[in-house]
């Protein structure tokens, strides 16, 4: 675990002085904040003024994005849990190709099951993207975006049957799966996945 960066600001004449992070504690950090400026500026904010600082090459920062994406697998091959896929899949769409979109998909099948309906919906929120439509986000779209329209099918029809709660009783539970569920017809008109009626109103009563 890396040291707390915070212990290192000192108050010398009314001005912040910060010392200087070493590389190993910029990766560590890095890492720690699974690749994201911005879960390193909530966590760690005087760690991360240091490692701005640093003013590190993008080369090395893909480096350790790739690394952590690795230990992350690793992660997901032994405990399947969701929370990890969730991750891989915040940290893998900065990249945008094939290889990690088929990481992505390997991990998705190695999620341990039976899900509460909050995880299930955590999990579609993932694939179908957590940003306006309009964004493109999600590893369905990234899918379609780079030529892999089956991919991107086979990723719906998993987001699909994470949404198809029919006896759901929460109120609160069942507006939000509507809600995704109202994204995902709005999803397959868009991109044309292959979808029918038939099917979707057979398996899934839309």
């Amino acid at each position: 675990m890396f040291v707390l960066y915070d212990e290192h600001l000192k108050f010398c004449k009314g001005e912040l002085k910060i010392q200087t992070m070493t590389t190993k504690e910029a990766r560590e950090i890095y890492l720690d904040s699974d690749c994201s400026y911005f879960t390193m500026c909530t966590n760690h904010y005087a760690g991360y003024i240091q490692y701005r600082q640093l003013e590190l090459p993008k080369e090395q920062e893909k480096i350790w994005r790739d690394e952590k994406i690795q230990m992350l697998c690793m992660e997901m091959r032994k405990t399947g849990d969701y929370r990890i896929f969730v991750r891989l899949c915040e940290i893998t769409s900065k990249f945008h190709d094939y290889e990690n979109l088929c990481l992505v998909l390997d991990a998705l099948r190695r999620i341990k099951y039976p899900l509460a309906s909050v995880e299930r919906i955590c999990v579609a929120k993932s694939l179908l993207g957590r940003k306006e439509l309009k964004v493109r986000s999600g590893s369905i779209f990234w899918a379609f975006d780079i030529g892999q329209k089956a991919i991107a099918i086979i990723l719906m029809d998993y987001v699909l049957e994470l949404l198809h709660h029919p006896n759901e009783e929460d109120p609160v539970i069942e507006k939000k799966i509507r809600k995704e569920r109202q994204l995902c017809k709005k999803i397959i008109a868009e991109l044309n996945l292959n979808f029918s009626n038939r099917y979707l109103n057979h398996y899934y009563n839309f």
